[in-house]
């Protein structure tokens, strides 16, 4: 998603006051993977960004710890939507889960787990700021 990935899907994600996260987005051919469909990679991708910048949105940044990802059906090129919400915090670990779907439905489905490493928690608890990643 940064400006200096020239090969990141672009992403612009929308913070709605529930927290939810989504954005709609386009892939193109050199995201493929299978014939007509997005490489499972990308979609992984794509849910980390998302479900990272969830917890981040949500006061609780933190690096990825574990991401499951569950490829429902193949995930078409072209115009999708991600959608994700945070479950729960505990302690420096934020849960979030979130979804990639086109016109067809949901094509996958993850779960992240993102850590708050030390020196960002120290910071926090130093300044009352979160760090930022």
């Amino acid at each position: 998603m940064g400006l200096r990935n020239p090969i990141a899907p672009p992403l612009d994600f929308h913070f709605e006051d529930d927290g939810r996260v989504w954005a709609d987005f386009h892939l193109h051919a050199g995201y493929e993977g299978p014939a007509g469909f997005a490489h499972g990679g990308v979609s992984a991708m794509v849910l980390d960004q998302l479900l990272g910048d969830t917890a981040r949105h949500a006061g609780a940044p933190g690096m990825t710890g574990t991401l499951t990802v569950k490829y429902r059906r193949p995930t078409p090129l072209g115009d999708l939507r991600c959608e994700a919400h945070l479950d729960r915090i505990e302690g420096a670990k934020a849960f979030a889960t979130g979804f990639i779907s086109g016109s067809d439905g949901v094509c996958v489905e993850a779960e992240g787990i993102f850590i708050a490493p030390k020196w960002m928690r120290e910071q926090r608890d130093r300044t009352g700021v979160q760090g930022g990643l």
